[in-house]
């Protein structure tokens, strides 16, 4: 039976050297940019599907969650006085729960090479005031390590209040969901607002 062990460990070792020769040799694929000539290239390479434009991610996945998480905890003056809002039921917490996780894997989708910022033709609310598509794609190609660690900022606030949604703690809720708007507003000043709006 030892014997019998010996020859299978030898045999299995072998096999995995012959395949980290076989990796050795293949060249690591170089890194390409948001350009719009890299782009198409990048769609067809990769193994996930990029056919959800940036903007589409942020209005449809990033804003309406981190919108839920900003409102859990807040204080309303109006004619009825003034009225504090917090989650109380495990319903409330489970919805929070799920904005949280969206915004981490939103991040996760925001970081995923070869999206397009917008579709064809796509125009902002305010186009004198917004960088235009073409124009956010070119910051992307000059620099993309930045949209990363923006996006990563992002998902790591969002971790901090899946904690806090996770350990019902109201305070620490309110805390980092201030965090949250603070990582977006960074985010959004470099790639969105024009300076000195």
């Amino acid at each position: 039976m030892k014997k019998m062990f010996i020859k299978m460990s030898a045999v299995f070792v072998s096999a995995i050297s012959l395949s980290l020769a076989s990796c050795s040799e293949s060249s690591a694929p170089e890194e390409t940019s948001m350009s719009a000539s890299t782009i198409e290239t990048e769609s067809q390479s990769s193994p996930y599907s990029n056919e959800i434009t940036l903007r589409e991610i942020m209005s449809s996945l990033i804003d309406p969650h981190a919108d839920a998480l900003w409102n859990a905890v807040r204080v309303v003056a109006d004619s009825n006085g003034i009225t504090e809002y917090a989650p109380e039921s495990e319903e409330d917490w489970n919805a929070l729960r799920i904005s949280a996780v969206s915004i981490i894997e939103g991040a996760n989708a925001l970081m995923v090479p070869g999206r397009r910022v917008a579709r064809p033709g796509a125009v902002g609310e305010f186009p004198e005031f917004e960088f235009t598509p073409e124009e956010v794609e070119e910051k992307l190609a000059a620099d993309r390590q930045s949209w990363v660690q923006f996006s990563r900022g992002l998902q790591d606030t969002a971790f901090e209040l899946l904690e806090a949604v996770d350990s019902r703690n109201t305070d620490q809720l309110s805390e980092y969901g201030a965090l949250l708007d603070e990582a977006c507003e960074a985010c959004h000043s470099v790639y969105w607002y024009r300076a000195g709006i």
